[in-house]
């Protein structure tokens, strides 16, 4: 009886072990439909197989920096820490969202949607040659959960618990089959090694440098100033089909400056190698052809498929903010064409969508889709909504436009506030006074010619300039009025919408509802998006939600950018395709004086600026 007891056990616990009925094992998962790349595939798309390794990379920060950990609301986590660290699964930028075995070899999808388990990759170990097993899986998860950053946290609460059901085999239980992005989710965790942490206080204090598993280690760090990651030759997963073609440089090196004006000169003194360019002014007027060829540059701009909307976020907590009709009488001092045309020679697109240059924005009057999710809640929105598409105030204030003068003034007036020698007051005789912070020159450039437009309103607005750590710090408490900010949506938006906006962690300080969006409305719909079941209800659910925040006026869009505009040293090359959704500068090499491979960049794909 004991043996035939003892063999049950070891029948049920073998099953649990290899997947509940049988079901197959995938080497990839996707939100909608099948993953692109087959079982088999060698490498992306995106990336070059015959990349040469070698060279260093320069890269120029501002700001500063004082810790390695990238996973914590504390501190500021120092440039390219990210490279330190695999997850379990690898995402590819050619997908709106698919991801690919790393660290998680393969992965099991219960089909209701309860649970998701991961077997661990053999071959997977960190840099101090342990074996990365399933308890480090859920070491991590539990360790985030507890102490990582409010993001974590919030991502992970659908989640029932992790379990160890085998060596090399964590299964995630879910708390309901509602969230169809839990596995996804799961996948971009990052795995922390058991051994290590452990015994040691986390986060750790300092540049303490830990034990990890990434394509890079840490080679040498100036407190503050500067850090240099070295390639790790045996990283596990170089061949793994996910990496090949990229981490090519042997070092990648991320200098920081104190601000942003002499960082054209460093360029041009060779002292890095790569730089964004967010600056209109600098990419039009100080980027000559002749200056070009003489510091070996090259200028290119890269197709941006990422919604990314510039906004000016007002922080609804504070008295002033509260009330609807004074967020948006702001709005009239905003002037995209006079901006757009006087500052950034024209560069930028007129945003009047939270998700700007995308299939994701609304546009024009609700559809049937999109009011199967408004129509309950017609008595807490605004008529306006339902038949009226939204546009952003096109002010011409300072030109004497009577008529934006007017609305505003009506908005005004209506919220309780009156003009009393030249200045916006209330009841209590309270001048309307805001304050908004920035951290480099671009974005002061645009708040004071805001500013000139709420003066002849009788707003006063104070424009504080401060260092890019003391704007983390002061965001990350809560601590400002307006800011410019830009909500980095991907091309699939999900269960980061409620984060974005939901009213949960709306008053904790890290959150990301940077705007204190509180809405019984956004909640119910950004809490259905993770539940969409096809890409055509996905749309619908997220147009519904842009209308119901531009219709609540919590931020004012402003613009969006429908490229990357780069500069870069020539002897950097990249593939010729590049990927629709990111600008993976992993896929990089240092190229020699040998000619470039049939891969290299040929620039089929890409728009050149010259």
């Amino acid at each position: 009886m004991k043996r035939l007891v003892a063999g049950i056990v070891l029948i049920v616990a073998t099953s649990l072990a290899v997947g509940a009925e049988n079901i197959p094992l995938k080497h990839a998962i996707s939100l909608y439909g099948e993953p692109k790349y087959h079982k088999d595939f060698e490498h992306f798309d995106y990336a070059n197989p015959d990349a040469p390794k070698g060279g260093e990379f320069r890269q120029a920060v501002t700001g500063q920096f004082d810790s390695l950990t990238p996973f914590v609301d504390r501190g500021s986590a120092a440039a390219g820490s990210d490279l330190l660290y695999d997850s379990l699964l690898q995402r590819s930028w050619d997908e709106p969202l698919s991801k690919y075995g790393l660290i998680a070899q393969y992965i099991e999808l219960d089909p209701d949607n309860r649970w998701v388990a991961y077997h661990i990759n053999p071959k997977a170990r960190f840099n101090d040659g342990h074996k990365v097993s399933a308890s480090d899986v859920k070491f991590s998860f539990d360790l985030l959960r507890e102490k990582g950053s409010t993001f974590y946290r919030h991502f992970y609460d659908d989640i029932e618990k992790a379990e160890v059901t085998a060596p090399m085999r964590v299964l995630f239980t879910f708390k309901n089959n509602k969230n169809r992005e839990l596995p996804l989710i799961l996948g971009q965790m990052p795995i922390l090694p058991e051994h290590y942490w452990k015994d040691r206080h986390f986060p750790p204090s300092g540049f303490e440098v830990p034990v990890t598993s990434g394509p890079y280690q840490v080679d040498k760090i100036n407190p503050g100033r500067s850090i240099t990651y070295k390639r790790d030759e045996d990283y596990w997963a170089k061949d793994l089909a996910v990496n090949r073609g990229r981490y090519n440089f042997d070092r990648m090196l991320f200098e920081y400056y104190g601000n942003e004006s002499v960082l054209l000169e460093a360029m041009f003194s060779n002292q890095y190698d790569f730089r964004l360019i967010t600056d209109p002014t600098i990419w039009n007027t100080q980027l000559s052809e002749n200056r070009i060829k003489k510091y070996r540059l090259v200028q290119e701009v890269i197709k941006n498929h990422n919604p990314q909307t510039l906004t000016l976020a007002y922080n609804t907590r504070r008295p002033f903010l509260k009330d609807t009709r004074v967020r948006e009488s702001l709005g009239y001092a905003f002037n995209f064409k006079q901006i757009n045309d006087h500052l950034f020679f024209g560069m930028y697109r007129p945003a009047e969508s939270f998700f700007a240059g995308s299939e994701l924005a609304a546009s024009g009057i609700p559809s049937p889709e999109e009011l199967k999710w408004l129509t309950p809640f017609q008595q807490q929105l605004p008529e306006a909504l339902f038949h009226e598409p939204f546009k952003v105030p096109d002010s011409r204030l300072a030109s004497g436009d009577r008529s934006s003068m007017a609305n505003a003034l009506k908005l005004l007036k209506q919220a309780g506030w009156q003009i009393k020698d030249n200045q916006q007051v209330n009841a209590l005789g309270e001048p309307l006074v805001l304050n908004a912070l920035v951290a480099n020159e671009e974005h002061e450039k645009v708040l004071l010619s805001i500013k000139d437009g709420l003066s002849r309103l009788g707003i006063t607005l104070n424009v504080q300039r401060i260092d890019p750590l003391q704007m983390v710090a002061r965001l990350r408490e809560l601590d400002f009025e307006l800011v410019l900010h830009t909500y980095r949506h991907t091309a699939s938006p999900g269960t980061e919408q409620v984060s974005f906006w939901g009213s949960e962690t709306a008053d904790q300080p890290g959150t990301r509802n940077l705007s204190g969006v509180h809405s019984p409305v956004v909640d119910h719909i950004a809490q259905l998006i993770p539940s969409a079941t096809s890409r055509e209800e996905l749309l619908s659910m997220i147009h519904a939600l842009d209308r119901v925040l531009l219709w609540g006026h919590y931020s004012l869009p402003l613009w969006y950018s429908p490229s990357w505009n780069v500069l870069y040293r020539d002897t950097l090359k990249h593939p010729e395709t590049t990927p629709l959704y990111a600008l993976d500068l992993s896929t990089w090499w240092y190229q020699t004086k040998k000619p470039p491979t049939a891969r290299a960049n040929a620039g089929s794909t890409l728009e050149k600026a010259h």
